[in-house]
């Protein structure tokens, strides 16, 4: 088993100022809202909606979370307020999982390289295809392996639909899913049946979002570095493979296919 770990030198928080994002209606918290620069996500919101900026940047930050639409800001005022979105409801039939006869469709694995987001992040979103010929038509469990240097690191569950192009569609998520991990290399494993989460006949994609956070920072050991070096946890495991081609990262606004790269991810379907 191989680590990859990523140390590079952290911008300076010299001149950085709060700013937390509110619920335009109710006034509470948005969690883990993302922030862009550019094309790039730089950073989420914390559990209170709270992230940090620089005053001396003077680039408009787009500010998106799920449910909600999306903001440019251009200025560091606080709070930023954030309006929930409008859905129109028609005839909908809510079908619910029956829970029988679950099958393993990917086993989670450990196995491979564990890779770690640097602090001048590109990516952090990274999906799985999942075929959808079967019978079974729901998630039923999302499994993986993390690796962390300490207790409550968090990651967030994501699902992409398929295009016409067979790449990651459109996110589907309702609501934002995040996992509270283990320390060390350990196994997540999430109950996804009270989500209802169908898998359509063309396939779903099934990933994970580094959540760029103070909370999953891990500094280097080296106190005599100024700034301080450090990564984003947890690291996420891949293993080398050039005839699968299933997963994708989220790069440039854009998702691309990794070539010769897997997601160890496991994925259990159920009726």
């Amino acid at each position: 088993m191989r680590y990859l770990f990523l140390l590079f030198i952290a911008v300076s928080s010299f001149g950085q100022t709060k700013i937390q994002i509110l619920d335009s209606i109710t006034h509470q918290p948005v969690s883990y809202a993302n922030i862009w620069n550019e094309k790039q996500i730089i950073r989420n919101s914390d559990s209170l909606g709270n992230f940090e900026a620089l005053i001396a940047d003077k680039k408009p930050l787009k500010i998106t979370a799920i449910g909600y639409e999306e903001k440019v800001i251009r200025s560091n005022q606080s709070p930023i307020l954030l309006k929930p979105v409008s859905y129109q409801l028609h005839e909908v039939v809510i079908r619910k999982p029956k829970n029988t006869n679950p099958i393993v469709v990917t086993k989670a694995s450990r196995n491979g390289q564990a890779f770690f987001v640097q602090y001048d992040v590109k990516s952090v979103c990274v999906v799985k295809f999942i075929k959808g010929d079967t019978k079974q038509k729901f998630l039923k469990s999302v499994a993986f392996f993390t690796q962390t240097s300490a207790r409550n690191r968090k990651i967030a569950l994501i699902f992409y639909s398929v295009n016409a192009k067979g790449e990651p569609g459109e996110l589907l998520n309702t609501e934002t899913i995040v996992c509270n991990l283990k320390k060390g290399t350990k196994e997540t494993r999430v109950d996804l049946v009270n989500y209802a989460i169908e898998l359509p006949k063309e396939g779903l994609y099934v990933g994970l979002q580094h959540l760029l956070i103070e909370d999953n920072k891990m500094y280097s050991q080296d106190k005599n570095a100024t700034p301080l070096s450090f990564f984003y946890e947890p690291g996420l495991y891949f293993s080398e493979d050039s005839d699968t081609k299933d997963s994708w990262c989220f790069y440039d606004e854009k998702w691309k296919l990794y070539p010769t790269r897997s997601l160890n991810l496991g994925v259990e379907l159920t009726e």
